[in-house]
């Protein structure tokens, strides 16, 4: 097993993508401590584990909180791996938004990381084998209206994994970060086929298809072992080839159809004497 004998923090356990990495985890016979800020939901993902036969610790910890970030890092005997998953969106054009709601995404997707990074520090320099892994995003480097803060942290975050990967070094402590694409679980993929956006959503990745949170664990997993035993410093897009794409593929749907289609001549006869050709 992959990560047999060593003790991992996920933080954001009780949502989708930190579930599915604690299921990776666990299964690859990793002893699990998980957090979220929902503790209904993260003892229900905690326990739906223990009957599984693993071992999985709850805690509930808001990441924005430095005390609750110390006090569930204090208690911990051990730490091999920290996985900084906790965050989330938030909707709001720069012109309308309030220095509150900056803050507080900030602090949620951000600070979060420095502290769960700061407090695990201590424990994973007396580790054998430390990683860290921390979640930024495919927005991180690119412009989506609404998303200024969350882009912003996410942006950030893949800048303190370096620093982190650099000042870790000597103690052997590996940091990366992972940058999905929309990720979505299969069940909720099912209920949005019919829904015109989704369709529209799921043309825009080469794959054909959204992320699912599996796609991330598994990322995640592969930086977190010793598979990535020289890999540090890295930020590892999960996005099925949408940020690769230049702006014409993603605008220009008829050349996606007909890359799709096997078809590699994508220029007719007729564009090949347009002026606008070559741009």
């Amino acid at each position: 097993m992959l990560l047999s004998g060593r003790t991992a923090l996920i933080t954001g356990a009780a949502g989708s993508i930190g579930a599915a990495i604690a299921r990776r985890f666990a299964a690859e016979g990793c002893r699990l401590q998980l957090t979220d800020v929902h503790e209904e939901r993260v003892e229900a993902v905690t326990e739906a584990l223990r009957r599984a036969g693993a071992d999985a610790t709850a805690h509930r910890m808001d990441v924005s909180d430095e005390g609750a970030v110390r006090q569930v890092f204090a208690g911990l005997d051990r730490l091999d791996i920290l996985v900084n998953n906790a965050g989330r969106t938030g909707s709001g054009l720069i012109a309308a938004g309030t220095l509150e709601e900056w803050r507080r995404l900030i602090d949620v997707n951000l600070t979060s990381v420095f502290l769960c990074t700061r407090y695990a520090w201590p424990l994973l320099v007396q580790s054998q084998t430390p990683a860290i892994v921390n979640m930024s995003s495919v927005n991180a480097n690119r412009a989506n209206p609404g998303l200024s803060a969350y882009a912003s942290a996410k942006c950030a975050i893949a800048a303190f994994t370096r620093q982190t990967a650099l000042e870790g070094a000597a103690s052997r402590i590996r940091a990366n970060c992972v940058s999905p694409g929309l990720t979505v679980s299969e069940e909720k993929q099912k209920q949005l086929a019919a829904q015109a956006r989704f369709r529209i959503d799921t043309d825009c990745y080469p794959l054909g298809r959204l992320g699912k949170p599996e796609d991330v664990a598994d990322a995640v997993l592969f930086l977190a072992s010793d598979m990535a035993a020289f890999v540090n410093g890295v930020d590892l897009a999960v996005d099925g080839g949408m940020s690769i794409q230049s702006v014409s593929a993603l605008v220009r749907p008829e050349l996606r159809r007909r890359w799709k289609s096997g078809s590699y001549k994508l220029i007719d006869e007729e564009e090949k004497d347009s002026e606008d050709y070559s741009r």
